[in-house]
This record gives C-alpha cells, structure tokens and sequence, in this order.
C-alpha cells in the first residue's frame, strides 16, 4: 500500500513538472493570500497589543476623562485638551479614598530645537503633567528636581523649573544628554525665547504615544503653548493605594466626578481597540477575500492541470491504478503548490513587514505597528497548505469519477 501511495505521489509531482507555467501560476496565487494574510493580520495583532503595552508601560491603574482628546488645526498646539481645571481636579481626585496619585496629563504639538537660531524646528508631541514626575522611568539623567511650582495656588506666577525630558529618539536625533538645552514652545517664536534644560531621557510617554515626545510640567507646556487660560489636560492617571481595589476606587471616582468616564487599564485598552474598529474590520475582509481569492485560483488551475492530463491519468485507471490513487495524486499536487506558495509569500512577507513597519514609522510615530509573532507565520503556512489541498479537493474528485474509455484515443 505505501508502495502504491509513494508511486501516486510521484506521479503528481511529474505533473506539475511537464505544466510548470500553470504550477507557477497557482503559486504566486497562494504566496499573494498568504502575504495579504500575514500584513493585515500583523497589522490587527499589532493595533490589539501596542494600546495594551503601552498603558501597561505607564504603570498606572485607572484613567479619567471627559471625552476625546480632539485635533484642533487652527490652535496652537493643535490639540484639544477635554478636561479643565486640570491641577484643581487632580489635587481633589488623588483625595478620593483609595487614590494614592492623580496625575493630569496633557499633551500638544510644540516645535523643538537645540538651537534658537535655526530654521529647522522639529514638531513633536510635548506631554505636559501635574506632579512631582517621580513615575517617569529615566534612563538617563535624575529626572525632575520637583513638583508643578510655576502653578502657584491657581495662578501663573510660580518660578518656572524649565526642567524637560526627552524621548530616546529626540536625544539620538540632536545628540542629547542630561545638562544640555532644548529650546520648547507652541510656536516657532515661543520656542526661540524658552530655552529648557534636559534633566533626563525617558522612553514612558514615547511607548505610550509612539512618537517623539518632550516632557515638562503641565503648567510649563501650557506656558509655552499659550494653554494657561482654562487650565484644560487630556487625561487624569490615578494610582491606587496599595491594596486598594480598582472597581471600588473606579465607582468613588464617579460618584465624587459625574462627569468624569473612568475606566481600569484593560477597559482602556478596549477603547483604544474600539476607536480601531473600522481599520480591524476592513482588514479583516481583505485577509477573507485574499484567502478566498487564492483557494480559488488554486481550485481553477487544478482542474486546468487535471483536464490537461485526462488522458494520461484515463491510461493510469485503465492500466489498473484506482481512482482513489489518482486522486491521491491529484492532492499531492495541491499540497506541494500550497506549500511552495506558503514559502514563497513568507519570504515576501517578512521584509514587507519591516518596509512598512520603518514607513508607519516615519510618518505617524509608531514603530513596530505591524507584528509577526511566529504563531502568525506558522498559520499562515498551515493555511496556504489547506488552500492547496482543499483547492486540488475537486481536481482529485474528478479524476476518481474519470471514465478511461471516453478519454483514451483508439
């Protein structure tokens, strides 16, 4: 019996041999599915777990606000921050029992340069937050010397610290280290007149926006970016006390603060997923069609393959060999056409991965969106040897019911 499977098997890989085109032809198919399959799949796995590091990155328990952080185009910053009355609220939140922090953040377009005088101001994201700043994770550099004392008892007045720190990306691009200047501001006058002192460099708020950012304290960037007005910040994050638990802290919240939507870190990230909702959707059509699309190229090509060797396979049953046997040989075919098409469109998808993922990079801030985790790659090849074989099913059903006498020549 192995005997006769290995002799089927070899009579359908001769097959493809002597149709090479039509062999090529279903493999660039299944290699084509299998690269759809492997980015929009990458890019899906990759919007599901970056919301989700980088909150974890922040080390924080509950998050407040009241509404989307909006763009605002026409407004210095170009950020529209929901929340008012920032200090005021994070001072009463963190007296909520079971608080042991509220921290309010903000976060604006400012233009960044170590010199003044240039023409090249690059634009980041400033984060601005209430707070001594103790739970940004500095790499390098001591870090803020202490609290928000330019907002002195709900005014301006307070000296300013002109204390600032950098993502990693901004000091590898100006060659920054702790003791060196950076000029901040909203706008390209702002930011020649306020010169900053670098006193650390910090990847906690570049893993949670993925993008360049410079931090200050809060009432510092609302300085710079002319936000001193309502006070306004995107966000409140609130630690808890140890031992504390979240969803009790969670409803004190919301009696204390109505208007306030406070959620734990895993409801944040669902709404940082919700918010992808039409990108996941579509990609999740597209990764359908690129697997339809490509089981039936390779179900078309089969049965073009199969009708081309009617004859041949019609000798075989005549000559005694089972339709069973030939449809053996018919799946054959199918697997090895999904399997060098699933090598094939992983070689592709790999160095796709990275074009994309350096392209996303540059032009929104966020490295690595597209993720291959080796259980994506290992489906996508099971999947595009399925394609095959599930493609070659109705090639190798036809040759079983073939008939050698309406196909063999007299």
């Amino acid at each position: 019996m192995f005997d006769r499977l290995t002799g089927a098997v070899g009579v359908g890989l001769s097959g493809l041999r002597y149709r090479r085109g039509r062999a090529a032809l279903a493999v660039v198919g299944i290699a084509l599915a299998v690269l759809l399959v492997v980015l929009l799949s990458g890019l899906g796995y990759g919007l599901t777990t970056t919301g989700g590091q980088a909150i974890d990155w922040l080390d924080r328990d509950l998050w407040a606000t009241t509404g989307p952080v909006a763009f605002a185009p026409g407004a210095v910053g170009s950020v529209e921050n929901p929340v008012e009355d920032a200090h005021l609220v994070a001072d009463r939140m963190a007296r909520v029992e079971g608080v042991a922090e509220a921290q309010a953040l903000a976060f604006q377009a400012v233009y960044v340069s170590p010199d003044p005088d240039t023409e090249a101001f690059d634009t980041v994201v400033g984060v601005g937050g209430t707070g001594s700043g103790d739970t940004v994770v500095v790499k390098r550099g001591e870090g803020f010397s202490g609290g928000d004392v330019h907002y002195a008892n709900g005014t301006y007045e307070g000296p300013m610290t002109r204390e600032v720190i950098v993502g990693p990306r901004l000091a590898d691009r100006y060659g920054l280290e702790p003791g060196d200047s950076l000029h901040v501001g909203g706008t390209l006058a702002a930011a020649r007149e306020n010169e900053f002192r670098v006193v650390g460099v910090s990847n906690t708020f570049s893993r949670f926006l993925g993008t360049p950012t410079v931090a200050l304290h809060l009432s510092e960037l609302q300085e710079v970016s002319g936000g001193t007005g309502s006070d306004r910040a995107a966000i409140l994050a609130v630690t808890l006390a140890d031992g504390a638990d979240p969803a009790v802290v969670e409803r004190r919240i919301e009696r204390a603060f109505p208007r306030f939507d406070v959620r734990t870190n895993d409801e944040q990230v669902g709404a940082v997923i919700g918010n992808q909702g039409p990108v996941l959707a579509a990609a999740t059509t597209l990764v359908a069609l690129a697997v339809v699309a490509g089981a039936a190229l390779v179900t078309n090509v089969l049965a073009l393959l199969v009708a081309q060797q009617r004859e041949r396979f019609a000798a075989l049953k005549a000559a005694g060999v089972s339709g069973r046997l030939l449809a053996v040989a018919v799946l054959a075919q199918g697997l090895v056409v999904g399997l060098l098409g699933g090598a094939l469109g992983l070689g592709l998808a790999l160095p796709a991965t990275a074009v994309l993922n350096g392209i996303v990079a540059d032009l929104a801030g966020f490295p690595d969106l597209l993720a291959t985790p080796p259980w994506l790659l290992a489906g996508a090849l099971v999947l595009a040897a399925a394609v095959g074989v599930g493609g070659s099913t109705v090639a190798g059903w036809r040759v079983s019911r073939l008939s050698p006498l309406a196909h063999l020549r007299r």
